[in-house]
């Protein structure tokens, strides 16, 4: 199996860039027909278009630094921005960050002692021109941006390199010591195998998700309820719980009436872990069908998740 051996020897070898090695698992994904590591593969290298969608090691926490103006023409650079300064909608702005680009974005390089590079999210002109006087009496808030370590950018890398190592050794290994064919192994095995080393266990639970890549982008008109329950057939959710939240939805409309309303009822379907139950299980973990189904609901009712 001269791919797989390819994959495990750029994995270990830092000398393969990471691109050439994702193109080379992109290879193997279309092999072995999974869906879901052509999915992670290509949102690897093309970057995600959806924050919903990305792994837990896209997410990181941040500090942010802003420049102010001051009497006299006076300039303090760098000066550390307390989140709690900010409104609870806003924080993030100062505590954590998304990192969306494709992974060869984050090759940042090192500097000349070594170091690892770091990098800065500039903060949009409107956010600071809308907290300008908030954080230091007398001083006006000119520019700002969050503080991203050269360390975080080395763990991505590390992390999307090993845990392709760590699925390459699983098939490795289950091809046995007769070296039998990669198409021999059962796709369950093999979506087991993906699952656990590429997702972490706890992104995409169940089989034949073989449209994962396309869950994130999707939108739900306002009012459109047949949109909102293809959605979540899509994710797993069986009928009997959508019928229970179209009830949900018509009981809190009774109860404001008549207007759709994210009400106690439907909130209570949301928290209800019990409502995405499906015969043949969730296509995503429970977090993520909670996550995409209150985004939809959102949305159904006109209300913007953001």
């Amino acid at each position: 199996m001269p791919l797989l051996d390819e994959i495990i020897g750029g994995a270990v070898d830092d000398e393969m860039p990471l691109s050439v090695l994702l193109r080379k698992c992109l290879l193997l994904a279309y092999e072995l027909k999974n869906e879901k590591l052509k999915a992670w593969t290509e949102n690897e290298l093309n970057g995600y278009a959806d924050a919903d969608a990305l792994p837990d090691y896209r997410k990181i926490k941040v500090t942010a630094v802003g420049t102010f103006a001051g009497p006299f023409g006076n300039l303090v650079n760098n000066q550390p921005l307390a989140a709690s300064v900010l409104p609870e909608d806003f924080r993030h702005w100062a505590e954590s960050a998304v990192l969306m680009q494709p992974v060869v974005a984050y090759d940042v390089g090192r500097d000349a002692e070594g170091r690892p590079n770091n990098g800065k999210f500039q903060w949009p002109a409107d956010l600071v021109a809308l907290f300008a006087d908030k954080f230091l009496q007398g001083w006006n808030l000119v520019r700002a941006h969050q503080v991203i370590p050269g360390s975080v950018f080395v763990s991505l890398l590390d992390t999307v390199r090993t845990r392709i190592l760590q699925l390459a050794l699983e098939l490795k290994k289950e091809t046995g010591d007769r070296a039998k064919e990669l198409s021999e192994i059962p796709p369950r095995r093999i979506d087991q195998s993906v699952v656990t080393n590429i997702f972490g266990g706890n992104i995409v639970i169940a089989g034949h998700a073989e449209n994962f890549a396309q869950i994130g982008a999707i939108s739900i008109q306002e009012g459109n309820f047949d949109q909102l329950r293809n959605a979540l057939k899509e994710i797993g959710v069986e009928a009997a719980a959508i019928d229970n939240l179209r009830k949900a939805l018509r009981e809190d409309a009774k109860a404001d009436e008549a207007k759709p309303t994210l009400g106690q009822r439907t909130m209570g379907w949301l928290k209800d872990s019990a409502s995405y139950a499906s015969k043949e299980g969730l296509k995503v973990g429970i977090e993520i069908a909670k996550k995409f189904a209150t985004k939809w609901v959102l949305q159904h009712l006109g209300i913007d998740p953001t």
